[in-house]
């Protein structure tokens, strides 16, 4: 009889530890959904506000040197409308650096969704920024210059991207 509790036991013990196994590989699955459910909220989030017409008409502007080349970009001569859509836009990218940076957004998806923006933007105004940087705030855009050198080091974007600048 007594080899009987044991053997029961032991199956108790073994179906228990399946349960267990189970249930951790369930309870993974729905934190790797919950994460990925959190990136795509924060990029439709992100997108929906970068891609406004509004700042899309001022990146626009701005890269078509509207407001000057890069060493003559200076927010300080723009009119407040303008100033004003500027610093929302550098502040959007560097939010977007900090997600990327604190992996709480795949750079791989703001790869796929901004493909273009984010390193385009840096060329037209890091002059002003690294000036920013011995003005005012040694941390002015680092991360969104970090954001920047992950397009740089990503093997999707090859060398012919990097030439078609002219490309609005």
């Amino acid at each position: 009889m007594e080899d009987v509790w044991s053997a029961v036991s032991a199956l108790s013990s073994a179906l228990g530890a399946i349960v267990v196994i189970i249930a951790g590989f369930f309870a993974y699955s729905q934190i790797k959904e919950a994460r990925h459910a959190r990136h795509i909220n924060l990029l439709l989030s992100f997108q929906e506000n970068y891609h406004s017409p509004e700042a899309r008409s001022f990146r626009h502007r701005l890269l078509a040197g509207e407001f000057g080349t890069p060493e003559q970009f200076d927010p300080a001569s723009l009119n407040p409308d303008d100033f004003h859509s500027f610093w929302q836009m550098h502040d959007q990218i560097e939010v977007l650096g900090v997600l990327v940076e604190h992996r709480l957004l795949e750079f791989d998806l703001v790869l796929a969704c901004f493909h273009r923006s984010p390193p385009r933007v840096w060329e037209a105004i890091e002059p002003y920024i690294c000036r920013r940087r011995t003005e005012a705030s040694p941390l002015e855009g680092q991360n969104f210059e970090k954001l920047v050198q992950r397009y740089r080091a990503s093997p999707n974007l090859p060398a012919q991207y990097w030439e078609r600048r002219s490309v609005l």
